[in-house]
Order: C-alpha cells, then structure tokens, then sequence
C-alpha cells in the first residue's frame, strides 16, 4: 500500500468581479494574490506543482515553484470550462437573458448544463472528459509524495464529484459544493497492492 496526496487549490478573487470567468484570462487582485500565499503556508512540503496555464492560477503557481525550488507543469485540461459568448461579460447583463428556442438563457444552464450549453461555449460532456482524462492520468502516473494543483472551481468540483462517487450526469456537486477563492481540498490516494486505486477527501 503506498500513498499521494492532492492538495486541490483554487485560484484567488480576481481583479474584475461581477464578471463571469471562464477561458477569459483575469488577473488576480493584491488581496487574491495574498490570500493564495496565506492558504498555502500550512500545505506540507510539496514535491510537485501543475496548474491550470490561465493567469489567475498561473502566475502564483509559478512563484510558489520557483521559492520551493520544484518544476511547475502547465495543463490545459485544468482550465475552467469555457462559457463562449457568456465569458467576460458582467453576471447583471447574462441574467437580462431571456430563455428562447435559439438561445438559452444562464438560468438554464445552471439548472441543467448537460441540455443547456452557453452560445458558442464548451459542452457539459467535453468539459467533464477533459477533467477526467487528466484525473485518471494523474491516479496511473503520479509518484508518491505531495502535489499541489492550481486550478478553477468548476474543476475542482468535479474531481470531489469523482472521489465521492455522486452522478454524473449530475448537478448535486455544481449547487451543493462550493470552493471559496484561495481555499482548497485535500485527497489522499491509497493504492492498495492489486493496484487498486481508492482516493478519499481529508478534512
């Protein structure tokens, strides 16, 4: 039996609240930036570091490799999902969108975002098979030790939703879970002697 463990960490408040962000490329604010290095400082020694190569996870990603001297890999599987003609724009403006049979309005898809995907956006099923590609990836090849992954809420709940085994297709950990800027979650993962993978949240 060996063991890993994830420390899931979710990047820190933004320069530009109001505003929804998913492939669009904000900055953190000096108070986002503080709290990731407040957050980090009880995380043990980390062995490896891979971000989501967006700036809001990047940039922080990259200075706490470079001071504990350890490499920094960039994925683009841990970036947010993309909300395409959605992304940027102010939450107020998305909510006067009304519901049509040409468009959906953003209250359907946080209701259903499997039937319901933004204008131009990325779909439910290819966000959730981009996560799970580099999750599985992770399980099989991460050595032991501490990893600390930079990434986005919506990343981040799904990879509870899969250790935790809720459905999917499914929503319960979209309005359930909620991941604060600059928090984050720690998995260990047990591989037992058949290989046997059993991951479990530690709180």
């Amino acid at each position: 039996m060996h063991q890993r463990t994830l420390y899931l960490l979710r990047h820190g408040e933004i320069s530009t609240p109001g505003i929804l962000t998913g492939k669009t490329d904000v900055a953190l604010s000096d108070n986002g930036l503080k709290s990731l290095w407040k957050t980090s400082q009880p995380i043990p020694e980390i062995s490896y570091c891979i971000s989501s190569p967006l700036q809001r996870c990047r940039l922080f990603a990259e200075e706490y490799a470079m001071n504990n001297n350890i490499n920094l890999q960039l994925d683009d599987r841990l970036k947010e999902m993309d909300f395409g003609d959605w992304d940027g724009r102010t939450y107020k403006d998305l909510w006067e969108i009304k519901s049509s049979k040409q468009q959906s309005s953003i209250g359907d898809f946080w209701q259903n975002p499997w039937d319901h995907t933004p204008p131009n956006g990325e779909a439910m099923d290819h966000f959730v098979q981009r996560v799970d590609t580099w999750w599985q990836q992770w399980l099989t090849i991460a050595p032991k030790g501490n990893t600390l992954v930079v990434a986005h809420g919506g990343v981040i709940k799904h990879i509870i939703a899969r250790v935790l085994k809720l459905p999917i297709p499914g929503t319960a950990h979209m309005s359930n879970i909620d991941i604060p800027y600059a928090k984050f979650v720690k998995v260990t993962v047990y591989t037992d002697e058949q290989g046997e993978v059993w991951p479990k949240i530690v709180w």
